[in-house]
C-alpha cells in the first residue's frame, strides 16, 4: 500500500500548496494594480482607450476568476466609445495554473454594449482588434505581465490557452451601421449561452435577439440554436443541426413564421457553402406593388453546394413549392432539380422544370426546362432553355413560346443567351384580324462580377419591323439605358383603342368608380436613359411621323423631354415629368398649326370642332390618387383655331328664324330653350380665341373671342371648367355685329348690337346647350317679333324692370292667347 501513502502525501502536499498559493494570491496580488498597465498596453496596441470605473476584483468561488464593473473601450484613436460591459467575470481553470497555463474556464457578460460601424471601402471598426489577434499565435506566444507595484507576481512565460468551458452573454445590446449599402440595424435583448468552445471543436449555443431596423424596415424576435465548429486559423464555419427561428417584420415581409433547418459549412476563404438536410419554411405576407398575402413557401434539398470561384455547384434533390395570393388572387410556383453536378472538370444532371400560375383577373401559367446539360464549370452548355406562357386578361388571351440555347461559366460568373427565337401571339376580338403574330429574335448576355446586363431584340407588327436595344448595371440600383426604333409602330395593333360612346345613343348611364391610387414609387432607385425613334407612329387613332422621345430617370423623377412629331399638317413639342418624391405629375408643350376635324376624328371619333388650331399648355398637379390629382390642377392653356366651325349648333340660323314668329305673345313665358345637336348645322367662324387659367382643379376661361361674318361671341359669367366633376358652366354672349343682305343678314337688323346668352354645361364630353331667352330684354324681343310677325303684339307684356308689369300681370280679354305664339315660335332652335 506504499503507492496509496504516497499518493496521499502527495494530494496532501498539493492542497497545502494551492491552500498557500491562494491565501498568498489574496495577500500579495492587488487588481486595481492592473487598471493602469492593462490601459497602457490596449493603448499602445490598438490605440484606444480602455477605461474600467468599476470594480476590479479577484473571486475564488464559486470558480477562481477576476470580476470587472463598468467597462469601457473607445473607438481608435478616438474618444468616441466602441463597447461598454456592466459587468463581466472571467474564470480560469485552477489546475492548469499549476503547469504554468492559464485556461479560461468560464465567461458571464452582462450587458454588452457595441457599436459596429463598415464604412465605405468595407472595412469594419474591429478590424484592428481582429488583425491583432490573427497575426499572434495565441496557443504558445509567451504573454509577460509587467511589474506593475510591490508585492505583483511576475508571471513571465505563461501562456494563454483559448479554451472556454462555457460563456454567458445577458442583456447585450448592438448597434449596426453600413455606410457601403446604407444598412442599419439594431440589436436588442441579446442573449446567448455556449458550451465549451475551443478552436477545431464542436460546441453547442443558443441565442436570441431582437432585431429592429429602418433600413431596411425590420422588427422580428430571432432565435438559433445548433453545435458550432469554427477553425479561425482556416476560417471556416460549420454549423450541424442548425434550427434558425424568425417572427415579425423582415425586409418587404411579414413573417408569422420563417424556419431553417439543416447541416451548413462555410469556408470564408473560397466563398464556399455546403448544405445537407436543408428544410426552409416562410409563412406570412409579402409587400409590393403587388401584395402577396396568405404565402407560404418551401425550400427542400438534400444537398446543395455552390463554390463560384472553382466552377462548382452541386444540387440533390431540391425542391421549392410557394403558393398563397397575390391581390387576393390565388396563386402557386414550382421548381424542381432531381440532380445537378457542375465541377471544374465536367457537368452533367437531370432537367430542371419550372412552373409559376396565377388564376383570377389577369391570369397567367408559365411553364420553363432546361435540358442538355454538358461542358464544364468554365464552359457550361445547355441545349435548350424552353418556356410556353400564357396571359389572359379579360378576353385577350397572349400566348408565348421561346427557345434558347444557353452558355455559362460558374467561375466568371456569365450567363449568355445567344440564340433567342420565340413567338407571340395575340388573340383578342376587338383586334381587326381578331389574332396578331409577332415573331422576336436576339440575345441576351449576362455578367454577375460587373453587375451588366445587355440585351437585343428584333420583332415584327404586321409586317414593320422594330429593334430594341438595353443595357443595365448595378443590381441593387439599376442603371438602365435603352433605345427603341422603327420604320412603322402601330400601337392600337397591340392595343386597339375604345371608341368614345358617351354621345351614344343607348349608352349606358355614368358608374361613380372608385379613387384610384397613384403609385409612383417604382421610380425610386431607378437610374434610366433611353429614346424612342419612329418614322411612323399610330397611338389610339392618332397617326403621326417623325416622332421622338429621350425618357431620363433619376433620383425618383422621370423626365420624357424633346417628344416630338409632325401630325396633321402641324407639329407637336412637348415634355412631361412624374416626381414620386413631391407625389407630382406635368407637362408643357405646343401644338402648332395642326388640322382639327381629322385629329378629332381619329382621337374621339367626333368632329365637334374644325379648323387649323395652336395650342400650348403648361399644367401640373399633385395627389396620390386620382381624385386627389383632379383636384390640384394648376397652370394655363392657351389656344386659337383659324378658319374653322362648330358643328352641330348654326348661332346665327337661330337667330334667322324669328322672321317665322307671328301673332302676340307675351314673351316672357316662354322660357328658355334648349339647342339641340344637328349634325347638318355648324357655325362657322374666322378666328377662336381663349385661354384658361387653372387652380385647385378649378378652370377659368378668359379672353374668349369668337369672330365671324355675322357674329362676335364672348365669355360671360360663370365662365368655369370643373375638372373633379368634368363638367363644363360656361355662359357665352353671343352679338350680331354685322347683316351683310347677302348672307340674310337684313333680317337680323333688329338684332344688331343686342347681347344673346347661351348657357353650355354639363359633362365635359357631351354638354348641353341652352339659349337664354328669358334674360333678353323684352323691350327688343317685342320689336323684333313686331317686324317678323307684320303686326305689333298689342298686350305683350314686358319682364319686370323694364317698363312692363311683370310675368304675373294679366293680358287684356282681347289679347292673342299664348299658345298660337308657341305654335308660330315652333321650330325656332329646334323646338
Amino acid at each position: 500500500m506504499r503507492w496509496f501513502r504516497r499518493i496521499a502525501i502527495g494530494a496532501v502536499a498539493v492542497a497545502v500548496l494551492v491552500t498557500i498559493g491562494v491565501i498568498a494570491l489574496l495577500i500579495l496580488v492587488d487588481p486595481d494594480s492592473y487598471r493602469k498597465p492593462v490601459a497602457d498596453t490596449i493603448k499602445q496596441r490598438y490605440g484606444r482607450t480602455l477605461r474600467i470605473d468599476g470594480d476590479l476584483k479577484l473571486a475564488l468561488f464559486p470558480r477562481l476568476g477576476v470580476h470587472v464593473e463598468k467597462l469601457s473601450l473607445s473607438e481608435p484613436h478616438s474618444t468616441q466609445t466602441f463597447a461598454v460591459i456592466d459587468s463581466a467575470r472571467v474564470s480560469v481553470a485552477l489546475w492548469p495554473l499549476l503547469s504554468r497555463r492559464i485556461v479560461l474556464d468560464h465567461v458571464r457578460v452582462s450587458g454588452l454594449k457595441a457599436n459596429i460601424v463598415r464604412n465605405r471601402n468595407g472595412k469594419f471598426n474591429f478590424d484592428d482588434l481582429i488583425a491583432t489577434a490573427q497575426n499572434n499565435d495565441l496557443q504558445t506566444a509567451p504573454v509577460p505581465m509587467r511589474e506593475a507595484t510591490a508585492g505583483a507576481i511576475a508571471a513571465e512565460g505563461t501562456s494563454v490557452q483559448l479554451g472556454v468551458t462555457g460563456m454567458d452573454f445577458t442583456g447585450g445590446e448592438l448597434a449596426y451601421r453600413d455606410f457601403a449599402t446604407g444598412t442599419s440595424l439594431r440589436f436588442e435583448r441579446v442573449a446567448a449561452t455556449t458550451g465549451r468552445m475551443a478552436p477545431g471543436v464542436p460546441f453547442a449555443f443558443d441565442a436570441s435577439a431582437r432585431v429592429l431596423g429602418q433600413s431596411p424596415r425590420l422588427d422580428a424576435a430571432v432565435e438559433s440554436q445548433g453545435t458550432m465548429l469554427f477553425d479561425p486559423s482556416g476560417r471556416n464555419l460549420a454549423v450541424r443541426n442548425l434550427d434558425f427561428r424568425a417572427t415579425g417584420v423582415l425586409p418587404s415581409v411579414r413573417a408569422t413564421a420563417f424556419t431553417a433547418r439543416g447541416d451548413l459549412a462555410y469556408d470564408v476563404r473560397r466563398s464556399a457553402i455546403d448544405a445537407t438536410n436543408v428544410a426552409i419554411l416562410f409563412q406570412g405576407d409579402v409587400a409590393g406593388t403587388t401584395p402577396l398575402t396568405g404565402v407560404e413557401t418551401r425550400i427542400d434539398a438534400a444537398r446543395a453546394a455552390i463554390e463560384l470561384g472553382a466552377g462548382r455547384l452541386e444540387v440533390d434533390k431540391l425542391s421549392v413549392t410557394a403558393q398563397g395570393k397575390a391581390d387576393n388572387d390565388p396563386f402557386e410556383a414550382s421548381l424542381s432539380a432531381p440532380r445537378l453536378s457542375i465541377t471544374d472538370r465536367q457537368a452533367s444532371g437531370e432537367g430542371i422544370t419550372g412552373r409559376a400560375r396565377l388564376t383570377g383577373q389577369p391570369g397567367m401559367d408559365a411553364r420553363f426546362s432546361l435540358a442538355g446539360l454538358s461542358g464544364n464549370g468554365d464552359k457550361l452548355q445547355l441545349d435548350q432553355f424552353h418556356v410556353n406562357a400564357e396571359f389572359r386578361q379579360g378576353p385577350r388571351v397572349v400566348r408565348v413560346t421561346g427557345d434558347s440555347p444557353i452558355e455559362a461559366s460558374l467561375k466568371q460568373r456569365t450567363l449568355t443567351l445567344p440564340a433567342v427565337a420565340a413567338q407571340v401571339q395575340i388573340e383578342d376580338p376587338a383586334l381587326p384580324a381578331k389574332t396578331l403574330q409577332i415573331p422576336l429574335t436576339g440575345h441576351l448576355r449576362g455578367d454577375l462580377n460587373r453587375q451588366a446586363l445587355a440585351a437585343r431584340l428584333d420583332g415584327r407588327i404586321g409586317g414593320d419591323a422594330f429593334s430594341v436595344v438595353a443595357d443595365a448595371a448595378q443590381w441593387d440600383a439599376p442603371r438602365v439605358s435603352f433605345s427603341m426604333i422603327a420604320d412603322t409602330f402601330d400601337l392600337d395593333a397591340l392595343w386597339p383603342a375604345a371608341r368614345n360612346s358617351a354621345g351614344a345613343a343607348g349608352a349606358p348611364p355614368r358608374r361613380p368608380v372608385a379613387d384610384e391610387p397613384v403609385d409612383l414609387s417604382g421610380l425610386q432607385g431607378l437610374t434610366v436613359n433611353g429614346s424612342v425613334k419612329f418614322k411612323s407612329l399610330v397611338a389610339r387613332g392618332v397617326k403621326a411621323k417623325e416622332v421622338g422621345a429621350n425618357l431620363r430617370i433619376a433620383g425618383g423623377r422621370a423626365e420624357l423631354s424633346n417628344v416630338r412629331a409632325a401630325l396633321y399638317g402641324g407639329r407637336l413639342n412637348a415634355s412631361l415629368f412624374a416626381d414620386s418624391n413631391a407625389q407630382r405629375l406635368g407637362g408643357s408643350g405646343s401644338l402648332t398649326s395642326v388640322q382639327l376635324q381629322p385629329l378629332l376624328s381619329d382621337l374621339t371619333g367626333t368632329d365637334t370642332l374644325t379648323g387649323r388650331a395652336t395650342l400650348t399648355l403648361s399644367l401640373a398637379s399633385g395627389g396620390k390618387t386620382v381624385d386627389a390629382l383632379k383636384r390640384n390642377v394648376e397652370g394655363t392653356v392657351q389656344a386659337q383655331v383659324r378658319d374653322g366651325a362648330i358643328q352641330g349648333v348654326n348661332l346665327a340660323q337661330s337667330l334667322r328664324e324669328f322672321r317665322s314668329l307671328a301673332g302676340g305673345e307675351s314673351l316672357v313665358g316662354a322660357g328658355d330653350m334648349t339647342a339641340q345637336q344637328d349634325a347638318a348645322r355648324r357655325t362657322d367662324f374666322t378666328d377662336m380665341t381663349a385661354s384658361v387659367t387653372f387652380a385647385n382643379g378649378m378652370g377659368t376661361v378668359r379672353n374668349l373671342t369668337l369672330k365671324s361674318p355675322l357674329l362676335r361671341v364672348t365669355q360671360g359669367d360663370p365662365a368655369r371648367i370643373d375638372v373633379p366633376a368634368g363638367a363644363l358652366d360656361l355662359m357665352l354672349r353671343v352679338n350680331v355685329v354685322a347683316t351683310p343682305a347677302g348672307q340674310d343678314g337684313k333680317d337680323l337688323a333688329p338684332l344688331r348690337g343686342l347681347a344673346v346668352p347661351v348657357h353650355v354645361s354639363g359633362p365635359i364630353d357631351q354638354p348641353t346647350t341652352r339659349i337664354r331667352w328669358s334674360q333678353v330684354g323684352g323691350t327688343v324681343l317685342r320689336g323684333v317679333v313686331d317686324v317678323r310677325a307684320g303686326t305689333p303684339l298689342e298686350g305683350v307684356s314686358a319682364p319686370a324692370g323694364q317698363g312692363g308689369q311683370g310675368e304675373g300681370a294679366a293680358t287684356d280679354a282681347g289679347s292673342p292667347s299664348r299658345e298660337p305664339l308657341r305654335e308660330r315660335l315652333k321650330g325656332l332652335f329646334n323646338r
